[in-house]
């Protein structure tokens, strides 16, 4: 018996089906938005705007994808075996239907597509991702809202976030009142995706529902915030939006609550079993922490992030990392870091390719390693700030500065990146405590210069696991398993989860002795700023 995992990421969809008796993957899969779908104009999964603070996607360019990613296990033979299956997607990104959408989700017909059938119920045609920055002023004005009822940091766990649901849908109702009237629900992409897949309106579960400023803190009974639900709805209600923006948000469930059987459209159209169980969605940071198998982690991917499990929550006193929940009455404390493996390929195009429209390739990326430098560091290392975008950790406005060298040196730019980009994720991980070895996940997880400056600059061992890349999506394959058979999480993690033994990489002893130099130059070039 299959359990399958399948990620909706910002740039890609990843599929992973694990054989949940032995913990051996039986198929793995995956295809970029903007080759799949080139009439949708994505880049890297994300819509043109002229506004570079506008980070949206296309719904109906998901609901595509998931008839997609079906469409291509069934051609593997894997989904008549699949006896769970559980999804994950970017963070924060929300969809947004009418009132016909549960009776659609429930009827769907498999002679059409998700697209024809789910796409007319939408009502925002383009989403917020978890890169949207264009709320800054909504999330100024929830804080204040909430400073009399004890702080938004103690109600919801976390500091109010421009990328969070709460000031995406007080900006958008605002400016479309007509659209926000239309919508019956505002799903998380991971419920959104979920409600189709077992034909209801799903809830969302904790490790997504807690990154909404909208969430109560009680971990053991999910629930809403009754002061956030009242400070977003009284300003909407000043807006002149209708009341009733509780009931749009449906519920929060435990994290892998199951949620009903797989819907009878993936049935008949797909070959999936009918018995097959749907498992409440995530966000795609709690996969990826169970499938690296619930270690510290740094994942580097399109934003580098840095989360471990928290014995209790305890929101930030900086706002430095964001408190979710993980597996049932547990949370997780996470920190993003917006501007990660994006800055090294724009380096790439600016030093290594120089321009030219071909997409770099292995010799490319060996010389852009080369021009790194060895893992040897010295006290005048050169450093800079990569924003290429607005950064969340730390808050600082978009732009490169370097620190006395030129833009124009391959070399000093590339290592610098390497080093600095570290630098700045343990400067900022001072949530995570202990001596325990650090997994690196993500598509950085290949670049063994990073890893290596991460075990220097935290003082321990940094590994990754087999197939890094897909941490997130086996994280749900495991939550799928671990139900099929009864297992801990620890039980099933120990099944499937497998260090890649070549990764390893331990603090070297010259190193140690200019860490604490380079940190301190590094904190007061952001301190300058």
């Amino acid at each position: 018996m299959l359990s399958l995992g399948i990620e909706f990421s910002t740039q890609s969809v990843k599929m992973l089906a694990l054989d949940a008796a032995t913990g051996e993957v039986a198929h793995a899969g995956a295809f970029e938005y903007d080759a799949a779908f080139p009439g949708y104009c994505t880049l890297r999964g994300v819509l043109p705007s002229e506004d570079p603070e506008v980070r949206h996607t296309s719904p109906r360019m998901m609901l595509e994808a998931l008839d997609r990613a079906f469409s291509l296990l069934a051609g593997a033979g894997i989904t008549k075996h699949v006896g769970a299956v559980k999804v994950d997607a970017m963070q924060h990104c929300t969809v947004y239907a009418g009132p016909d959408f549960g009776r659609a989700a429930g009827a769907l017909d498999p002679r059409s597509t998700l697209l024809e059938q789910a796409g007319p119920c939408l009502t925002r045609d383009t989403i917020p991702i978890w890169e949207d920055r264009s709320t800054a002023a909504e999330a100024r004005i929830l804080t204040r809202a909430l400073e009399a009822a004890g702080g938004i940091e103690a109600l919801t766990g976390n500091r109010a976030e421009p990328r969070f649901p709460a000031a995406q849908i007080m900006k958008w109702a605002s400016e479309s009142p007509d659209e926000y009237a239309r919508t019956a629900h505002i799903f998380l992409l991971s419920s959104f995706i979920t409600s189709l897949l077992a034909g209801i309106i799903a809830p969302v579960d904790t490790g997504d529902g807690w990154g909404t400023n909208l969430n109560s803190m009680d971990i053991g009974g999910p629930g809403w915030s009754g002061p956030a639900l009242a400070a977003v709805g009284g300003y909407l209600a000043g807006k002149g939006c209708a009341a009733g923006f509780a009931a749009k948000l449906g519920a929060i469930t435990h994290y892998d609550e199951p949620v009903g059987m797989v819907s009878r459209y993936f049935a008949d159209k797909y070959g999936v079993s009918p018995n097959a169980v749907v498992l409440a969605g995530t966000g795609d940071n709690p996969a990826t922490l169970l499938g690296c198998g619930g270690a510290v982690v740094v994942s580097l991917g399109s934003s580098y992030t840095v989360n471990g499990v928290m014995d209790a929550p305890r929101p930030s006193a900086s706002g430095e990392y964001n408190v979710f929940g993980y597996t049932k009455g547990r949370a997780m404390a996470l920190s993003v870091i917006t501007n990660g493996t994006r800055v090294h390929d724009r380096f790439m195009q600016e030093y290594v390719m120089k321009g030219r429209a071909a997409s770099p390739g292995a010799a490319e990326w060996q010389e852009y390693a080369r021009l790194a430098g060895g893992p040897a560091l010295s006290a005048d290392e050169p450093l800079l700030l990569p924003y290429l975008l607005d950064e969340s950790v730390p808050p600082m406005r978009r732009g490169i500065v370097r620190e006395g060298f030129s833009p124009a040196d391959p070399r000093m730019n590339i290592r610098a990146l390497h080093v600095s980009q570290a630098l700045s994720i343990r400067l900022h991980a001072e949530h995570i405590r202990g001596s325990a070895p650090i997994c690196v996940a993500g598509g950085g997880s290949r670049n063994m210069l990073m890893k290596q400056l991460l075990a220097d600059l935290f003082g321990r061992e940094v590994y990754s696991i087999e197939d890094a890349a897909s941490a997130a999506p086996l994280g749900c394959a495991l939550s799928g398993a671990r139900y099929l058979y009864d297992l801990s999480y620890q039980e099933a993690a120990g099944r499937a989860v497998r260090r890649d033994a070549s990764s390893v990489c331990r603090p070297l002893p010259d190193n140690a002795g200019r860490v604490g130099a380079l940190l301190q130059r590094y904190k007061k070039l952001e301190s300058e700023q």
